[in-house]
């Protein structure tokens, strides 16, 4: 194999998208190597190990959510129903996509009690995610305490949902997840003012 010119960006980019079809413990370095067009011995320039190779595409992940899907909560020219359909369609294409599911999910319980490291990462994107579900279930006039204990509920209720989805492949799971969270929001006063 010809060695090629590679930035670690590029590394990161090609690097998602073998643990999402391999998950992490069943990718080898020489896989992540091949994917990227390099020698083993190569990939080492960039990363010291699929363990740094993992925290920097959780770290890129995180950036890119909270970027494009969880901004979008606090988007206020939108109806907080309006703003929850929108997270929900930019996020489902990410988690349907060969029925992957949610990476940050699946890393969770392929690694947690043995990649502390990953712990840090994964715990924000967690919180991010219910603090921008919570956001949304205050705007639309749910009490503090209720909307967090709805956004909680809801990033449970999708996450079981991904599994499932995985488990049966059928998407629909996932779509009936969302409409629970919609019809949860809808409860409250304001769900559809901007």
């Amino acid at each position: 194999m010809p060695v090629q010119k590679i930035t670690k960006e590029e590394i990161v980019r090609k690097a998602i998208v073998v643990f999402r079809k391999q998950g992490y413990n069943k990718t080898s370095m020489r896989d992540l190597a091949q994917a990227c067009g390099l020698q083993k011995g190569s990939f080492y320039h960039y990363f010291s190990s699929k363990e740094a190779l993992m925290l920097e595409v959780l770290t890129t992940l995180l950036e890119y959510y909270r970027k494009k899907i969880f901004a979008i909560a606090y988007e206020e020219e939108r109806s907080p129903l309006a703003r929850l359909q929108a997270f929900f369609d930019q996020q489902a294409p990410i988690f349907t996509q060969d029925l992957a599911g949610c990476l940050f999910g699946n890393i969770t319980l392929e690694t947690i009690s043995v990649e502390a490291e990953f712990r840090r990462v994964l715990q924000a994107f967690f919180k991010d995610w219910v603090a921008a579900f919570q956001y949304l279930f205050e705007e639309a006039g749910a009490p503090e305490k209720e909307a967090e204990e709805a956004a909680q509920q809801t990033v449970m209720q999708i996450e079981g949902a991904l599994m499932m989805m995985r488990v049966y492949q059928d998407i629909k799971l996932l779509g009936s997840a969302c409409n629970w969270a919609l019809e949860r929001l809808k409860r409250w006063p304001k769900a559809e003012k901007k």
